[in-house]
């Protein structure tokens, strides 16, 4: 973990600032800068779980969050995105969880590398995701979910959207602190990562080839 990711765990948003105009500066890759700050607000989420930090600190970890993607966010799309969309990409945390942050750093990046995004929010029912791969015929199916008590959901969506004859044409990635279970219990979905830097890249291969 890096400079930015240190001063997020910190909760220190001068120093957090700081860190990512100097690496605007340096032109270090955008998409490396978010990454780390993720790491930090990850460690944020694990104090705030352990009863260490309290919402008021988590909420503003995501406002220094916020902040520093307004300064990123020109980068990112001056070096990953295009005036015309690349494809349509459909997320949401699953129904029981109500956990976004990580969901909202993807959206972001997707966003930012000129990807249509159809954000369907928290608590996610598996009927609507079946009822939105139906309406907008997205590449790829993004679910997110912190708790592990929720691989049950995403089991039943996967299952639903095989069963709705729906699969062969999506790819499904699961993101979240859910992910070590997706891969032990051998989930059918095409990848699972709690990388948001990782993921993106490896949607942007799907749809668009590039590397």
């Amino acid at each position: 973990m890096g400079k930015l990711g240190d001063a997020m765990a910190a909760l220190d948003k001068d120093i957090f600032l700081a860190a990512v105009k100097e690496g605007l500066t340096a032109n270090q890759d955008p998409l490396e800068m978010v990454e780390d700050a993720r790491q930090g607000l990850e460690l944020v989420g694990a104090e705030f779980d352990q009863g260490n930090y309290f919402l008021m600190e988590l909420m503003w970890a995501a406002e220094i969050f916020k902040d520093g993607m307004a300064l990123i966010r020109p980068r990112l799309q001056e070096l990953h995105g295009d005036a015309e969309a690349k494809g349509v990409i459909l997320m949401g945390t699953v129904a029981g969880d109500v956990h976004d942050l990580g969901k909202n750093i993807v959206k972001d990046l997707l966003d930012c590398s000129g990807f249509e995004v159809i954000d369907l929010g928290v608590d996610v029912s598996t009927a609507k995701f079946i009822e939105n791969i139906k309406e907008h015929h997205p590449q790829v199916v993004g679910m997110s979910a912190l708790l592990t008590a929720a691989i049950g959901e995403v089991n039943k969506t996967v299952t639903a959207i095989e069963e709705a004859g729906l699969r062969e044409s999506v790819k499904v990635i699961v993101g979240g602190g859910i992910v070590g279970e997706v891969k032990r219990t051998m989930l059918n979905v095409d990848h699972a990562t709690t990388n948001a830097n990782e993921g993106v890249r490896l949607i942007k291969r799907w749809i668009t080839g590039d590397q």
